[in-house]
């Protein structure tokens, strides 16, 4: 039996959403304090509803929402956008506040697959503060991103390159973090047969259940990958080339274990315009 829910002044964001009916939508949010959850929006779109109303309800916006109803059909009462959430520091009134994230070219997409992890992957009804606060912060780096793109149109090549190292250090910091949140965390410290620290300076066949190898492991597959990346994804520094190209080999793979056989769309859309 379905028990009544009712979540006042929820820090939100807008992880997806889809038509429901004529004017309303089914919106997939992502919450602080209950994970992922789902919700009619009555009456937001159409010739009656109020066009702010449908903006508001779009992805990277930062928004306080009000639910109600059985557990696995929740209605939107309130909702409206705030500059600030809970877990952000409040340093007083900040006229540029913004209530969501300037996103554009390739950070917008990265935001998207970020979202389309979550959608996927996070659970529903489930203290997710610690994910909710790393969102917060991968997207303001992120929108940080944009702005620096936007004001330098015209970079070398050399430049370029930097802002992809960009792009990637921070994606593979939220896909680190919540396979880990998920219980699903990556063995980076020692070979799992021999049981030895890994050692910098040797190569590794990665199984993806049990972690590095220095021998051959039959049966199973494997990845090989460099001592030094394992020591430098154990410690966080992920910013060389050999690391972050590596790294996302591994956990490219890692999340297909859990994500299954339909691919993500925001992957296509990127490499379609990006590759």
């Amino acid at each position: 039996m379905n028990s009544r829910l009712t979540l006042d002044n929820q820090s939100a964001v807008v992880l997806h959403h889809y038509n429901y009916r004529d004017s309303s939508l089914i919106v997939n949010f992502f919450l602080s304090d209950m994970g992922k959850i789902s919700a009619i929006a009555k009456g937001v779109k159409g010739k009656k509803s109020k066009h702010s109303q449908l903006v508001i309800l779009q992805p990277f916006q930062k928004l306080k929402i009000s639910l109600s109803g059985k557990q696995e059909l929740l209605y939107l009462k309130n909702f409206e956008l705030t500059t600030q959430f809970d877990h952000e520091a409040d340093t007083g009134t900040d006229l540029t506040a913004s209530s969501g994230w300037n996103l554009s070219g390739k950070s917008l997409y990265c935001a998207y697959y970020i979202n389309e992890l979550l959608l996927r992957l996070l659970p529903s009804h489930t203290d997710c503060n610690e994910i909710f606060t790393l969102y917060d912060q991968i997207l303001n780096v992120l929108s940080d991103i944009s702005a620096q793109q936007i004001s330098n149109q015209h970079i070398s090549d050399k430049e370029q390159s930097r802002f992809s190292v960009q792009y990637e250090v921070p994606l593979r910091i939220f896909e680190l973090k919540l396979l880990d949140y998920l219980g699903y965390g990556l063995n980076f410290s020692h070979d799992f047969q021999s049981n030895l620290a890994v050692d910098d300076k040797k190569q590794y066949y990665y199984v993806i259940d049990s972690g590095p190898s220095e021998l051959p492991v039959n049966g199973v597959k494997y990845l090989m990958i460099s001592g030094r990346t394992l020591v430098n994804l154990a410690n966080g520094q992920i910013t060389d080339q050999k690391t972050l190209q590596q790294s996302k080999q591994l956990l490219k793979w890692a999340l297909a274990e859990h994500l299954g056989h339909k691919p993500l769309k925001s992957r296509e859309i990127f490499k379609q315009l990006y590759c």
